[in-house]
């Protein structure tokens, strides 16, 4: 690895390390040059979500959106790819394949709504958000690591909880219940399917056991409880 890949590497994991720790934590588990595709994808969900927060008007935060949208094109018609770093590790880490076009798709188009200021309607309006917002690259870590649809489907699903658990109140604070409720809910409908993963796919899902945490203690869990949780899910399959 040469110096500009390895500047590019440090400012993925650097990026995820600081705004989602969680998902950080849990790929320092991952194999070789698994936990360097991982980082890239959540580097890369990172920046969709901060998209809202870094811009004065709706248009151009849709014109950042496209930029994504044709940053990944790029790459997957053998354009010369952009350069931004999470660009470059998203070339290297198989990102743009053609596989993944459909969900990297939702993902860009739901990132979209916080824009424009709307609200959620109820729980279940929540649900839907957060399957394609931030469940769904739960799934493409599970493919990412070789997984099958079974297991990325049942990942996207306890994506979504886990974003409800963590995020609901912020999200939708006049439904942080209903939302917690629906949030629980969809653990226990998803984490069986979990527990039968294999081993090789842990660090993609290890994250996802800390949903009954946040539902439990209606913040963040303490330091080292999560990381406790964390490893017993690595360990032992604990979800």
């Amino acid at each position: 690895m040469d110096d500009s890949q390895k500047d590019a590497a440090a400012y993925c994991s650097d990026l995820v390390r600081r705004r989602d720790e969680d998902r950080w934590l849990a790929a320092q588990y991952a194999k070789g040059d698994d936990a360097r595709k991982l980082l890239a994808l959540y580097a890369l969900q990172c920046e969709l979500r901060r998209v809202p927060a870094s811009v004065s008007e709706p248009p151009l935060g849709e014109i950042r959106l496209q930029w994504w949208r044709d940053a990944l094109a790029d790459i997957r018609d053998g354009r010369p790819h952009r350069k931004h770093p999470v660009v470059e590790e998203a070339a290297r880490s198989g990102l743009a394949d053609n596989a993944f076009a459909d969900r990297f798709e939702m993902a860009i188009s739901a990132a979209a709504r916080p824009l424009y200021g709307e609200g959620f309607s109820d729980a279940e309006d929540v649900a839907g958000w957060t399957a394609g917002a931030e469940g769904v690259f739960d799934a493409l870590a599970v493919q990412l690591l070789g997984g099958g649809d079974e297991f990325a489907d049942a990942a996207a699903r306890a994506g979504a909880a886990f974003a409800m658990a963590r995020e609901g109140r912020g999200l939708a604070p006049s439904l942080a219940s209903e939302t917690a409720q629906a949030a629980s809910s969809c653990w226990s409908e998803t984490r069986e399917a979990l527990r039968a993963a294999p081993s090789s796919l842990a660090p993609a899902l290890a994250h996802l056991s800390l949903t009954p945490l946040y539902l439990a203690r209606g913040d963040r869990p303490f330091p080292v409880v999560k990381r406790l949780k964390l490893f017993s899910c690595i360990a032992f399959g604990r979800f």
